[in-house]
């Protein structure tokens, strides 16, 4: 009776625990320090931010709800509550992301402005005389294409003058004018001359990107996109060909974009 009360108390005591192990109580605890640090760090790492990312989605939601509305029925046909709805967000959102209608207007100019750039302008703005011109045009073209209802909007823009403001109407002067420097500036470093007449290429591509969006809208199978758009680069390359010839000006024919 009296040995087994003192197993008892052995195997009760810590250090018959540590005997038992093998393995002292302090080396445990030091093994399973690193562990418990990892863990705090863990902790202490920033989570995302889920109610920032949400509005942000939320925020993206409406502006393509935004794009498609005001392309379909123009800017003064489209209400706020309609936006909403496509967006699948209360009425309040949009405002408070927006402000007003107007605002939400401008957020979409500054992303077709963007995506411009991106899609037609970078792309084309350091390659071959010949790779320039063509990445020019297929951007065109690809806007055309996937984009349309862009274009549509900032034509319906113009056309509703007196419905939208005048911060507006200049955000889409800017990507015009934007383009045309564009332009200006690729066949300038393509050439090492400057063209006299160089604007009226800007202005023809963007006729030409107008018509094929219209196009794309109410006859896609007439579109012929692949043809409208070569026959442009064309054009193009004529006109160079003719202003510097009206110019005197004698170019490498190195650097002259062949014709097509």
């Amino acid at each position: 009776m009296a040995q087994s009360s003192k197993n008892r108390r052995e195997k009760a005591s810590p250090r018959a625990a540590q005997k038992a192990s093998g393995h002292p109580a302090g080396a445990r605890a030091r093994r399973a320090a690193p562990s418990q640090a990892a863990a705090a760090a863990d902790a202490a790492a920033p989570r995302p931010d889920r109610r920032r990312l949400k509005g942000e989605a939320s925020r993206e939601r409406i502006l393509d709800a935004a794009v498609q509305l005001f392309s379909q029925r123009g800017y003064a046909g489209t209400g706020v509550l309609e936006i909403a709805r496509r967006a699948g967000i209360e009425k309040a959102a949009l405002y408070w992301h927006f402000g007003s209608k107007e605002g939400l207007l401008a957020a979409v100019i500054d992303r077709a402005n963007a995506e411009f750039v991106e899609r037609v302008l970078k792309r084309a703005s350091s390659a071959s005389p010949e790779e320039r011109l063509d990445r020019f045009v297929n951007g065109l073209r690809r806007l055309a294409v996937e984009d349309s209802h862009m274009v549509r909007l900032m034509l319906s823009i113009a056309i509703e003058h007196s419905q939208v403001s005048e911060r507006s109407r200049g955000a889409v002067r800017r990507i015009f004018e934007r383009t045309r420097r564009a332009v200006e500036v690729g066949f300038e470093q393509a050439l090492g001359v400057k063209l006299p007449d160089v604007d009226l290429i800007a202005r023809l591509a963007l006729a030409y990107l107008d018509e094929a969006s219209v196009r794309a809208a109410i006859d896609p199978e007439g579109a012929e996109h692949e043809r409208f758009f070569a026959h442009l680069r064309r054009l193009i390359v004529l006109d160079v060909e003719h202003q510097l010839r009206e110019a005197g000006v004698a170019v490498d024919p190195e650097r002259m974009p062949p014709r097509k």
